[in-house]
């Protein structure tokens, strides 16, 4: 992954204005949409309004292109993550089917290897392996194909799981954001985990009930990190970034935004997809680069959401 300051050397270069330390706009669309990013490849889904369809959106070194690739009705579940050979791959599932785009070569190919006659959602590639979701009905089912073999993951005990809604491959491993009902169905949870061979290591949750909806955003993995968001929509309160150190478990935060559609961890700041309202209640959604964050250690309230 190149340095975010030479990715932002590169975007300053491509708009030309010089680098800055501030948050930075890249682009803006007309609905809301989720991005991710590896090296100096930027991928997001935009929404084109005339064909009301959503387009695969790229940037490769500060150059935005829009592939020559068929369009998706819904919005683009995407991915950017190192392929075989450690250069940028872009996966994203389109019409329950999952493709790769190759930013260096333009092009685009089916993984056949995972497609089925089901549904298969939220990819996510890591060299040589790939995480996604495959429904068939109404469960969802995690798998993780490596080597050749596509193996079914562990699901939360006791829970009846109602979404996965992400899922991380990275060197460090398999991370997935579960939404389960819990007692008296009542309410249910978002749960982050890390799939530690057949059982699921808690992470970090957040529940949800009566005007309240708590969400988990898009799990990222830097170093020995792993970066996310934390969204409530109701009350307002207790959106916040996190960073939970995967080897001494300490979790630290910093002030986030209930607007937030996905973030990765870039360096020292995250690339940031976020909802906008520019006029007359129609929501739309912006990509910046924030301002360098600064994590403290996290409150006690939010500590006992490490636990299970």
């Amino acid at each position: 992954m190149k340095p975010i300051a030479a990715l932002l050397a590169l975007l300053a270069l491509a708009a030309g204005a010089a680098p800055a330390a501030a948050e930075q706009r890249l682009a803006s669309e007309g609905r809301p949409f989720i991005a991710d990013a590896f090296g100096d490849v930027i991928a997001w889904s935009a929404y084109d309004a005339d064909a009301r369809v959503y387009r695969l959106r790229v940037s490769r070194g500060g150059v935005v292109t829009t592939p020559a690739v068929d369009a998706s009705p819904g919005e683009l579940q995407l991915d950017v993550g190192p392929g075989p050979d450690g250069a940028p791959l872009v996966v994203y599932s389109r019409r329950g089917d999952i493709f790769q785009y190759d930013p260096a070569t333009g092009l685009e190919q089916p993984l056949a290897e995972v497609n089925t006659p089901g549904t298969e959602l939220h990819p996510s590639i890591h060299r040589s392996g790939l995480g996604f979701v495959r429904r068939v009905g109404a469960k969802p089912v995690l798998y993780l194909r490596r080597g050749g073999d596509t193996k079914r993951q562990p699901r939360p005990r006791f829970k009846r799981a109602l979404a996965i809604e992400d899922v991380e491959l990275s060197g460090r491993g398999l991370f997935v954001v579960y939404r389960t009902d819990v007692v008296r169905s009542c309410c249910t949870s978002a749960t982050l985990y890390r799939v530690a061979g057949k059982r699921l290591a808690h992470i970090f949750q957040v529940g949800s009930g009566g005007a309240n909806f708590g969400q988990l955003v898009t799990p990222s993995v830097s170093g020995r990190s792993i970066y996310f968001a934390r969204t409530n929509e109701g009350s307002g309160t207790g959106n916040r970034f996190f960073r939970y150190d995967l080897r001494t478990k300490r979790l630290f935060v910093a002030r986030g935004t209930s607007r937030a559609r996905s973030v990765t961890w870039r360096g020292d700041r995250f690339l940031l997809s976020r909802e906008t309202f520019p006029g007359g209640g129609v929501e739309a959604g912006e990509l910046v680069v924030t301002d360098p964050i600064r994590f403290t250690r996290a409150t006690r309230a939010d500590v006992r959401r490490t636990r299970p």
